[in-house]
């Protein structure tokens, strides 16, 4: 039997590699017959850049940034074999995994770091940029990142305003540099979710509460995303407010819209083109996929959603190991998963259950291999 084993990263725990091939060696501890091909991916968040070196043998780019809170951090992009494309990981600058939770606080954090990151692969002479955004621990509208590229932002007195969520509010003028530095640069942004900027299901009120967001900020980083959008269509015609993904990264779909002219792509689609995940399924008989948690929100927009898709689109069926299966019977079967196993192997605490994430997997990929 041919098994592809195609996992995400098991948030906080083990690299989407890792996670491969602790599978591979269980399967194959129960299946020594089997063929065993890893394939990892990401969803476009924390792992990215890691995921697609894996497939496409990129050259990374190491520089030093700023992270959310303007500190100095080391991050990592890469560039393609004929260094033409730049595949940067939003989390590495502007991650929420960067701070501490005593630390997060969307109204102080900034993408300035993004910004950094994007100026350092034009200066390589990039023709295409893919940015991942998931994971971010800011809600600037892509200021931050804007600023970082010669953009600047004043109040209603002509004073200038650093970026972040607290100075969305008092924006009156948006000014452009005076060169685009991405003129001729084609950026595509993988983007999963479909929020609006603003409103109920919007950035504020869906995404910043995960970020360190109290009710009072919840409501300020709102009005603030309102006021923002109205003075940039004001300005010229600015990105839909509703459009599908604007929400995305605290406002960073929008921004990247906004600032970069980027292209809004479905993340799940760009990564598996990318990678030739449709001829790999051609060549197997049998898909494995996981992340960390599996629950009513990974039919909407997730990774192993768009595995389970393309699998089903030329008949193979599709296991998932996940570390927390929160998801009922029927969300399984909407996604099209054959199967579902929690790893978990017993009552332990959070701590306990990352420790052991490697070692789960690989019993559990005994386990489902020996009856398969």
């Amino acid at each position: 039997m041919r098994i592809l084993i195609c996992c995400d990263s098991f948030k906080d725990a083990l690299p989407a590699p890792q996670v491969c091939a602790a599978i591979g060696r269980g399967w194959l501890a129960a299946r020594p017959e089997a063929s065993i091909r890893l394939f990892p991916l990401a969803d476009g968040g924390e792992g990215l850049v890691e995921a697609l070196g894996f497939h496409l043998g990129l050259r990374p780019q190491p520089l030093q940034v700023h992270d959310p809170l303007g500190r100095p951090v080391g991050a990592t992009y890469a560039l393609s074999a004929d260094g033409r494309t730049a595949f940067i990981e939003m989390a590495q600058a502007a991650g929420l995994q960067l701070l501490a939770p005593a630390e997060r606080n969307p109204l102080l954090t900034s993408t300035f770091g993004l910004g950094e990151m994007v100026a350092d692969a034009l200066r390589q002479g990039v023709e295409r940029i893919v940015m991942g955004i998931g994971g971010s621990a800011t809600h600037d509208l892509g200021m931050g990142m804007a600023a970082a590229l010669g953009w600047r932002f004043e109040d209603a007195a002509g004073q200038p305003l650093q970026a972040s969520g607290l100075a969305l509010q008092q924006v009156a003028r948006i000014l452009p540099p005076a060169v685009d530095p991405l003129a001729g640069v084609q950026l595509e942004v993988m983007c999963d979710v479909t929020n609006p900027l603003y409103g109920e299901q919007g950035a504020a009120h869906i995404y910043a509460r995960q970020k360190g967001a109290d009710e009072a900020m919840i409501a300020q980083l709102e009005a603030g995303s309102r006021h923002f959008w109205a003075v940039a269509n004001g300005q010229g015609h600015a990105p839909a407010w509703e459009q599908a993904g604007a929400g995305a990264a605290g406002g960073l779909g929008f921004g990247a819209g906004y600032f970069l002219q980027a292209r809004l792509r479905r993340g799940i689609d760009l990564m598996l083109d990318i990678t030739g995940f449709d001829q790999a399924v051609g060549q197997a008989d049998l898909i494995i996929t996981g992340e960390g948690r599996l629950d009513g929100q990974t039919v909407h927009g997730k990774l192993i959603s768009g595995i389970a898709r393309r699998a089903a689109a030329q008949g193979r069926e599709v296991i998932a190991f996940c570390g927390a299966l929160a998801a009922a019977p029927h969300q399984l079967k909407a996604l099209g998963l054959k199967a579902a196993f929690s790893i978990a192997q017993g009552p332990c605490s959070l701590a306990e259950a990352l420790s052991q994430t490697e070692e789960n997997l690989e019993k559990t990929a005994y386990f489902v291999g020996a009856i398969c």
